[in-house]
């Protein structure tokens, strides 16, 4: 795979703004993602075809033999970076890296691969991934399905919590245990002996959801590196890119603090020349470089050579712990500076709040991450 240069990221990323400014207004995304009581979850399918149509979001980091464009994971941040400033209510996260990354790893010698990879890549199919019972942290402990075989076949069996996009996938990408070792496995979520059911979930543009398997048919994928390390560099890939989302959230957050700042007026000037409200942006702006900083050092690593990809897995962690500590401060920090009305549900900043909280346990939280750094580096 090849990099991006610095125009093409540039040109990646006015593309991906353009199509959100216009498909991913703040009143759309509400539409999208919220009903009234502001707890359902839902997905663009009209920005997300746009995206894939025009822009290649989902073949971006495909290698060119399987139909794909040939970059890595650092397009795929240029990509999540501006999908973070909008909060776009789109399956990239959990189709496009996670569950497309996953199946590229286990493809590479299927002569059907570009076929099963096609619906993916034009975004007409989208695809769920589904590693720990919890959505959390991944380790090899925390896998509760397992699989059997059904005469000439398999058979899935358990309960995983917390499937992102899993309630509108079109394939299901799941790890089981399966003879005394981990596996991965693709389904069709229509098939016998699966339910699914849409979680009620404090941010609608992340939408979750519990899947039920009882013997339900899959294939069994095939794979010749370790199990374990091609399931962890593919998360560690996602924290990366996840990491990017992030970022792009707390800079748009900053940005609507400010401007508030600027135009707000109290006591007959503006909030902004008070010292507590430059302490807060000040705050979110270093923040939000030190977020910056981590991000690309993860996506570095995840899009780097075999020197690069050794230490992926703690930069994918530092970057899961830093930008998520530094989108939750300035979310919240940006409720403060609203006052009254931040605290409303009519407001931006409560939109952006739920995000931060969202993304802060996904695939694990920032304690679970800097405790995998810690092991790492030998701290503990």
């Amino acid at each position: 795979m090849t990099g991006l240069s610095t125009d093409e990221r540039q040109e990646l990323a006015s593309s991906v703004r353009a199509a959100c400014e216009k498909f991913a207004s703040e009143e759309r995304v509400r539409a999208t993602a919220y009903n009234g009581d502001g707890s359902c979850g839902g997905i663009d399918t009209e920005l997300w075809t746009v995206l894939c149509a025009q822009v290649g979001v989902a073949a971006i980091a495909v290698p060119e033999s399987l139909g794909g464009a040939g970059y890595g994971a650092s397009a795929l941040g240029v990509v999540a970076h501006e999908l973070g400033r909008t909060l776009a209510p789109v399956p990239f996260l959990a189709s496009t890296v996670l569950a497309t990354g996953l199946l590229l790893d286990t493809c590479a010698d299927d002569p059907d691969a570009e076929k099963r990879l096609s619906g993916l890549l034009d975004g007409h199919r989208t695809a769920a991934a589904a590693i720990t019972g919890d959505g959390g942290v991944w380790r090899r402990g925390a896998v509760t399905l397992t699989a059997s075989r059904r005469g000439d076949g398999w058979g899935v069996d358990g309960v995983v919590h917390h499937v992102l996009n899993g309630a509108t996938a079109d394939d299901l990408v799941v790890v089981a245990a399966a003879d005394n070792e981990t596996a991965v496995f693709l389904l069709d979520p229509t098939a016998e002996g699966i339910a699914i059911e849409a979680e009620r979930v404090l941010d609608g543009t992340r939408p979750m959801a519990t899947i039920t398997f009882a013997g339900a048919p899959a294939s069994r994928l095939t794979v010749e590196a370790p199990v374990d390390d091609l399931i962890e560099r593919n998360v560690d890939a996602t924290l990366a890119v996840l990491s990017a989302e992030q970022v792009g959230a707390c800079e748009r957050v900053l940005e609507i603090a400010t401007d508030y700042a600027r135009t707000r007026e109290q006591f007959g000037r503006p909030i902004g020349s008070f010292q507590a409200i430059k302490h807060k942006c000040a705050d979110m702006l270093v923040d939000l470089e030190w977020a910056r900083s981590a991000s690309q050092a993860a996506l570095e690593a995840v899009n780097g050579d075999a020197a690069a990809a050794a230490e992926a897995n703690w930069r994918a962690s530092m970057a899961k712990a830093v930008c998520s500590e530094s989108l939750r401060n300035a979310a919240h920090a940006n409720v403060q500076i609203h006052g009254g009305i931040g605290f409303t549900w009519e407001d931006s900043a409560h939109l952006y709040l739920r995000r931060a909280r969202t993304d802060e346990v996904l695939f694990g939280g920032p304690g679970q991450h800097w405790d995998r750094l810690s092991e790492h580096v030998k701290l503990l």
